[in-house]
């Protein structure tokens, strides 16, 4: 892997990884396959220590670094708990500063702890010593000048959208209300609308990251949280996400793994529908997860709570191990595969692009 970042975005064009253009359309190559990973929820304000619930997020750099992947896909919350500038370089840096030149990161909730507008977030990921494509990180600004976070590029055939979700809390949208116009989630949406509409043709498939979650089955949220920060608030995306044939979704924020079949945004099985990712395993800490349907005092009440026919779509649900999302990309479909810290492969499947 090569470290140097002007070095590094050569070779990212050269291989296929790449910032996206509206008007380009990717060539196909049936001998080319890119190796992504994701995960998020990472640094936490020590360092690492042989601690097997917290602190581990040097091994997953470790794990994601001999895997040599074309692409970091950094699902938010990279630093916690409050993502201030000297955080990210004193934590998250001493293990993640190597995944700089492969980097594609979004914003997590614990960016705005401090700052409104995420600032050690952007002075971080800003700076092209850290992020090679810091380019992309500062893109998207509101008419003031605040950076938004949200971008695409492609992957071989493949296009990706990292999304800014927090943007949505920020405008205090409550249930399915699309955003106001003039609002930064608004101006999000209708970048992504129109994204979406100018890469529809010619790719093998899409994916979109962002770092919370729309389905989620977590321990210690209860119904009403739930309902006006986490799910409702992130509706009016999926159903662009639906528009336009969006293939996955990876997010971060619940520090667990889970893999959910594909769906609708009303959480109805459809099998051409959006597979959603949850890979919240970065190392700050693990969450547990319910053991039974009966742990969420509402569940069947949506959107205030998630119902048990969507939990029949939850294929797998870990709470026990750290690790990252190996996605192996090709001009047919994907391959994916949860991978914890020791190597153990803890899930995996495949999804097949017509």
């Amino acid at each position: 892997m090569r470290i140097a970042a002007t070095i590094m975005i050569i070779s990212m064009a050269v291989s296929g990884v790449v910032s996206a253009a509206p008007a380009e359309q990717p060539v196909s190559d049936e001998t080319m396959s890119y190796t992504v990973f994701a995960v998020g929820d990472i640094g936490l304000d020590q360092l690492p220590r042989p601690n097997v619930n917290r602190y581990q997020y040097d091994k997953v750099a470790a794990l994601i670094l001999e895997n040599d992947p074309d692409a970091f896909l950094m699902l938010g919350d990279g630093q916690h708990n409050n993502g201030e500038l000297q955080d990210y370089l004193d934590f998250y840096d001493t293990a993640f500063h190597p995944l700089g030149p492969v980097t594609y990161p979004v914003t997590g909730n614990h960016d705005y702890y401090v700052y409104d507008d995420a600032e050690g977030y952007f002075d971080y990921f800003g700076d092209p010593e850290n992020c090679a494509n810091s380019n992309l990180v500062l893109e998207n600004d509101f008419p003031d000048g605040t950076h938004l976070g949200y971008y695409s590029f492609d992957i071989g055939t493949w296009h990706i959208v990292a999304l800014n979700s927090h943007l949505s809390h920020l405008d205090f949208l409550e249930g399915q209300i699309d955003p106001m116009e003039g609002t930064p989630s608004y101006q999000q949406w209708k970048w992504l609308e129109a994204d979406l509409a100018s890469h529809s043709e010619g790719y093998t498939g899409t994916i979109a990251t962002m770092h919370h979650p729309l389905f989620d089955w977590e321990l210690y949220y209860r119904c009403e949280w739930i309902s006006w920060f986490d799910l409702s608030t992130q509706i009016h995306l999926w159903n662009v996400f639906e528009e336009f044939d969006v293939d996955m979704v990876l997010s971060g924020h619940n520090h667990n793994y889970q893999c959910w079949a594909p769906q609708t945004p009303d959480g109805v099985y459809d099998p051409d529908g959006i597979r959603q990712f949850v890979v919240g395993t970065g190392g700050a800490y693990l969450s547990g997860l319910p053991t039974s349907t009966t742990s969420l005092d509402c569940a069947g009440d949506y959107p205030n709570g998630i119902p048990l026919s969507t939990l029949e779509n939850l294929e797998c649900a870990e709470d026990e191990y750290f690790g990252a999302l190996k996605l192996t990309l090709d001009d047919t479909g994907c391959e994916y595969a949860f991978i914890s810290v020791d190597g153990e492969v803890i899930d995996e499947g495949s999804i097949i692009c017509d």
